[in-house]
């Protein structure tokens, strides 16, 4: 094997190692601030009960008139003292777990990027194997063609699911816009709603088409994207125009029956766009999956034939 690969490995080796290390080093961190911080407050109690017995207080008074002050005094003293070693002891458990922390994440750091370097000897191995020809070069060579075909697939379907996923949300969108419109031409026809619900009706109406109007753009993009990757076009939404003079100054009855029958349509043909697209981009993620396991498979086979068993 050559020396390049050799120690391209040992330093991906090293960098786990290092990692693991980082991993332990934060824990016993983590660990030794909670210690010293209990350390402290153990330390800031101890020292009130020392200061209550040698000054003018009511616990110094009534140990005095007990006749157990100096006892007691000698005794939180004592304490005391024992509470100021923990805390210093605890101190320097967090300094130490720093430092030991702070190394780790030096010798990482010192080891630079392991995994390009592994790439970069793992394909001149690939390429002097090549060079070399016979069957493991054939097999190098189909096992490479399969690599750069499966990436190339898996960045157009992703990129074809955030289409898909663009023009959904647009479509929700103007969906909960068509759903407002549906309810002000509800009261608009049946319950008379008058000029300020038609205003209302139309004001809907026409944030929705603009909605619309942003949805089908993106859809657009998604018919291209699909386009990439070899599935169906996506159908174009049809945004109505909608007069509104008779309705909203003569509050035609007939009228108001002809704009709710149209918006309802343009909210049912926009459910039907959102249940083709979510089972588009349902595709698409499958699509998606089986070519993450072709790409690990393939490249699995890669390592097999370029590193020593």
């Amino acid at each position: 094997m050559h020396r390049d690969l050799t120690d391209a490995l040992e330093a991906v080796a090293e960098d786990r190692r290092l990692n693991a290390r980082i991993t332990r080093a934060e824990k016993a961190l983590a660990e030794a601030s909670a210690a010293a911080r209990q350390a402290r407050t153990d330390l800031s109690r101890e020292t009130d009960d020392v200061r209550a017995l040698e000054s003018f207080s009511p616990a110094r008074i009534w140990a005095t008139l007990r006749g157990e002050r100096a006892t007691r005094l000698s005794t939180e003293q004592a304490e005391h003292q024992a509470a100021e070693y923990a805390a210093a002891r605890a101190e320097a458990a967090v300094s130490f777990a720093r430092e030991e922390l702070d190394a780790a994440r030096a010798a990482l750091g010192a080891l630079g990027d392991v995994e390009a370097r592994l790439a970069a000897a793992l394909d001149a191995t690939e390429q002097r194997l090549r060079d070399a020809g016979g069957p493991l070069a054939e097999e190098l060579t189909a096992n490479g063609a399969e690599l750069g075909t499966v990436r190339s697939e898996r960045t157009e379907v992703g990129e074809a699911d955030d289409a898909a996923t663009a023009a959904l949300e647009q479509l929700e969108q103007a969906s909960q816009m068509l759903r407002r419109a549906k309810d002000w031409s509800t009261y608009d026809t049946f319950f008379g709603g008058g000029m300020l619900s038609s205003a209302m009706k139309y004001e809907r109406v026409e944030d929705a088409e603009e909605l619309l109007r942003a949805a089908d753009r993106a859809l657009k993009r998604l018919s291209v994207e699909l386009a990439d990757v070899g599935l169906a076009d996506t159908p174009r939404l049809a945004v109505e125009g909608m007069t509104r003079t008779f309705d909203v100054w003569f509050d035609n009855i007939f009228t108001d029956w002809s704009i709710r029958d149209r918006i309802n349509r343009m909210h049912d043909d926009t459910l039907d766009v959102m249940r083709l697209v979510v089972r588009i981009r349902l595709g698409l993620r499958a699509r998606y999956e089986e070519l993450v396991d072709r790409e690990d498979a393939a490249t699995a086979r890669r390592e097999e034939l370029l590193l020593p068993r």
